[in-house]
């Protein structure tokens, strides 16, 4: 047998260094598709990251207080790796750790000449991983939820009065034909990561979209820069032993090989254990994970036709108010979100968020305030005519009667707009 070639030193080095550090962040991975399939499956909304990275608040916490200078408080902060204290944290200490250990085992295992075969495993278990968490984010865009649909209170927020995160989602949700588009493309690379024959396929089409993702969070101040980071870098990774021959093939157009050597075990039993983990784990985590966003896209559905909008036609305390931009009790609309809360919006548009508990035997609604839950307003409602509601109560220390008329959502110029082909 022809003996393996061996690698120069900066190639065992960076191997070492992107082994422990891709393999030891593959954990988070692991928590989002543990999320995407088990949690959202089995209706686990108490399930809380945080948790699993409560044992670091504390080293974390000294670490920052005589090192890094965050200002990272557990008490206030998030204990989670995101965009935020704990997250910088987390990977700057990762990173510290594993350059140490690289050190340490480069030291130790200076004699080796390669580590193909820790290689060619390797890349088939960050292709597994990576492959799942896409497959979670397109199935989750394919069935049109991660972004859904402008909710009424979106639709009537000014645009200046939005934040780019808001912009970002509601203009994804605004097309669900073309959110499910990027769903699909995702949902495409992702399983072109379970065959060798085309995983290099499905890396260099995850290397668009993930480019394109990064993007976004980036520019659109989306709270997931380090993780699309990761995942950017992982597919980089999958893609390195090729680099050259691509270079070769795109730019030069000359003819390459890209088939690698592969490796198998021995024993039977070994090869046929390997294959069904390869195919039971991948297939029961995407069929949970799909069976979960259909449950969760049938329950947005169902809330987001919950959602009314009245405009005020009259306003009686004592007198009718006219509905001057002055006025500080009249209010200029009401409306029922998607959730059990009820919007008040003043005559300059200002939005007073209650949680909403309606009684259909008395008639009533009662609208708790969240900050203060001491607040209480409770209004006796009627329907005059199928689309009036009225409201009678106290607000302000006032005695009001207030008429109601509904307006359609789908009213909307923006939700009545329906795709053409000849535009004139």
């Amino acid at each position: 047998m022809t003996p393996e070639p061996s690698w120069k030193i900066w190639q065992k080095i960076s191997f070492r260094f992107f082994f422990l550090f891709l393999g030891i962040s593959t954990f988070m991975g692991w928590n989002l598709i543990f999320f995407f399939a088990v949690a959202i499956f089995f209706k686990s909304p108490s399930f809380d990251f945080g948790k699993i990275f409560n044992f670091l608040t504390k080293p974390f916490s000294w670490l920052d207080k005589h090192i890094y200078h965050t200002g990272y408080d557990p008490k206030i902060h998030l204990g989670v790796p995101g965009d935020n204290h704990f997250g910088i944290i987390f990977y700057f200490t990762l990173l510290a750790a594993v350059i140490i250990a690289t050190a340490v085992w480069s030291i130790l295992d200076k004699h080796r000449p390669n580590y193909n075969k820790l290689f060619y495993w390797f890349n088939i278990y960050l292709r597994y991983v990576l492959a799942m968490i896409m497959f979670g984010y397109g199935i989750d865009k394919f069935i049109p939820i991660q972004m859904s649909y402008p909710s009424a209170v979106d639709l009537l927020t000014p645009l200046g009065e939005q934040g780019r995160f808001s912009v970002l989602w509601n203009f994804m949700g605004l097309s669900p034909g073309f959110m499910m588009f990027t769903g699909a493309c995702e949902i495409i690379g992702s399983l072109l990561l379970f065959s060798g024959r085309t995983a290099l396929a499905g890396s260099l089409f995850l290397l668009t979209i993930l480019c394109n993702v990064v993007a976004f969070n980036f520019f659109y101040n989306i709270p997931v820069k380090l993780f699309s980071s990761l995942l950017l870098t992982y597919v980089l990774f999958l893609l390195a032993p090729y680099f050259y021959k691509l270079v070769q093939l795109f730019f030069y157009r000359k003819q390459v090989a890209f088939a690698e050597t592969g490796y198998k075990f021995l024993a039977n039993w070994k090869k046929y254990l390997l294959r069904l983990i390869m195919i039971l784990v991948p297939f029961f985590i995407l069929l949970f994970t799909t069976l979960g966003v259909i449950r969760r896209y049938n329950k947005n559905q169902v809330n987001a036709r919950r959602q009314k909008i009245y405009e005020v036609v009259s306003f009686i305390s004592k007198d009718t108010l006219p509905p001057l931009l002055t006025d500080t009790l009249r209010w200029k609309r009401f409306l029922f979100a998607y959730t059990d809360y009820a919007i008040i919006y003043n005559m300059n548009d200002k939005q007073s968020w209650y949680k909403c508990d309606a009684d259909s035997i008395k008639k009533t609604f009662t609208l708790l305030d969240d900050a203060d839950k001491s607040v209480k307003h409770i209004f006796h409602y009627a329907h005059p005519q199928q689309d009036q509601l009225m409201l009678t109560g106290e607000w302000k220390g006032n005695n009001v009667s207030i008429l109601m008329k509904s307006i359609p959502i789908d009213s909307m110029p923006l939700n009545k707009e329906k795709m053409v082909l000849i535009q004139e």
